[in-house]
């Protein structure tokens, strides 16, 4: 019906306009045909969104909590497999070997007593340095001045990353050793024998130093591969400490002259500065002194791995952190990849004062005065076995 009053009325213009134009000239030789009635579109109707229901809201919002549960353990495990493949880089270069003892393919394989033992390549090892300076310091002027410092303590970390075990070897710092010297100018002056701890003071106090010292300390033991390192500075000694919340120890020797609390045979929590005093302090009479001092050393890491262990099962990213503390008085070539692999090898190890290996010495008085070590080569030798070999007969 509306349409049918709509065309009535278009026809009624249509005849009226039709008379007013019958005047006028058309411009357009096409016959005017009138207006067309156009057909009116339904409106749309507006599409009315629907409520999700309380099963989609909750489906959505475990899709969200997973995206943000697994993105973390996807970016470590991302720097787990990178750290893998970065971590081991070197390989066993035995060049020497004691008598009885027959060395193949540089090492790889040794036969000995009439057993054969293979390198275990799972193991890759770090070379921890204790440096007798406030910081790290490479400048030209003040090297020249005070010199790069020396590695008052060399630990080296065996990690068998199949079954997470540690051992630790304590390099004393005074074994004589065939050390790379270098002139003020930082030419090379050739192989010299020295003490150990004077590796490091051939460098630049970062890291040539530190490889020099690597380098030293792997030909000390039988030229079994060292694939990182990380020195750190006294600063850095008392910030980790307190990063796990102090260490406990019972105190050995007496260290009353340095710090009062620090009786011997005291239970004590060490806090801030102790801790330096506490590893630090040695008496330089007797010749043999620093046995001491290396004993309290190793009672000192052993109870600080086992809080860090302890921390490191709730959270990977301990080392990460502890890194991240003291990166201004520490040189290393520890990437976060490999700390977050290291990490994740070790996880759910444990770690007592039995896992510390000691190097048996003869200690001698040198012509200047200084305490020089001579490793016992057997028993070095066959702890080398031990540690980074496996009997395959």
């Amino acid at each position: 019906m509306k349409e049918a009053q709509n065309k009535n009325e278009i026809n009624k213009l249509n005849e009226e306009l039709g008379k007013e134009i019958q005047g006028y000239e058309p411009e357009s030789k096409e016959e005017f045909r009138g207006f067309e009635a156009k057909e009116e579109k339904p409106e749309k109707k507006k599409k009315v969104k629907k409520k999700k229901t309380p099963k989609q809201i909750a489906k959505r919002v475990v899709i969200i909590l997973a995206i943000v549960i697994l993105l973390p353990t996807t970016v470590v495990l991302g720097m787990w497999a990178a750290g893998k493949s970065s971590l081991f880089r070197g390989n066993v270069s035995m060049e020497k070997a004691i008598d009885g003892a027959e060395v193949q393919n540089k090492g790889d394989l040794v036969v000995y007593k009439g057993h054969k033992y293979r390198y275990n390549e799972d193991i890759t090892s770090i070379l921890f340095m204790g440096i007798d300076r406030e910081k790290v310091n490479s400048d030209e002027e003040y090297l020249k001045k005070h010199g790069a410092g020396q590695a008052d303590t060399l630990f080296v970390a065996a990690v068998d990353t199949s079954t997470g075990k540690i051992s630790l070897i304590n390099v004393p710092r005074d074994i004589m050793a065939n050390v790379k010297t270098y002139d003020d100018n930082g030419k090379y002056d050739g192989r010299k024998l020295r003490q150990l701890c004077l590796a490091y003071a051939y460098g630049d106090g970062k890291e040539k130093s530190c490889e020099n010292t690597v380098e030293a300390v792997s030909k000390v033991l039988y030229g079994v591969p060292i694939d990182s390192y990380m020195s750190i500075n006294l600063s850095a000694i008392s910030v980790l400490n307190d990063a796990v919340g102090g260490v406990n120890v019972q105190v050995i020797g007496d260290l009353t002259g340095a710090d009062p609390s620090l009786k011997e045979g005291a239970n004590v929590t060490l806090l801030g500065d102790q801790a330096e005093t506490y590893v630090r302090s040695r008496e330089y009479d007797p010749i043999d002194a620093n046995m001491a001092r290396m004993q309290r050393q190793q009672q000192y890491i052993t109870a600080f791995a086992g809080k860090a262990l302890q921390e490191i099962r709730g959270d990977l990213t301990l080392p990460l952190d502890l890194l991240g503390l003291v990166s201004e008085n520490a040189v290393t070539n520890l990437s976060a990849t490999k700390i977050t692999y290291l990490a994740t090898a070790v996880a759910n190890s444990s770690f007592s004062i039995d896992d510390i290996r000691n190097i048996d010495c003869t200690i001698k008085e040198g012509e200047t005065g200084y305490a020089e070590y001579y490793p016992d080569e057997t028993k070095l030798f066959e702890m080398i076995l031990k540690v980074f070999y496996t009997q395959v007969s």
